[in-house]
């Protein structure tokens, strides 16, 4: 698993094989919540001819519908236990080098 792309505090991409995932973080005025997502083979797809603006507009649909008290587009696609923990060990990987190259 590798963090390849992330628009900071909103959501960061992921890949493993042929598998993409979002972690995206829904702002609310009473905190913030962090939800870890698979994309479907049209997403990938998206993502493939599009970049990152296909990203950028599915983690705003995503965004807009659970500020409206809607969940299920989220809920429906959330990564199993064992994926959220390799997405977490990407990103202090991604951390540790980043923080190697400034210095």
């Amino acid at each position: 698993m590798n963090l390849i792309d992330q628009e900071a505090h909103v959501w960061e991409l992921y890949q493993d094989c042929d598998h993409y995932y979002l972690s995206l973080e829904v702002k609310f005025s009473a905190g913030t919540s962090c939800w870890d997502l698979v994309l479907n083979q049209e997403e990938v797809q998206s993502y493939e001819h599009r970049g990152r603006a296909s990203i950028r507009s599915l983690a705003n649909e995503l965004l807009d519908t659970a500020h409206r008290g809607d969940f299920s587009a989220i809920e429906s696609r959330l990564a199993k236990p064992y994926e959220r923990y390799a997405m977490q060990r990407a990103l202090k990987k991604a951390k540790e080098v980043q923080a190697q190259t400034m210095s």
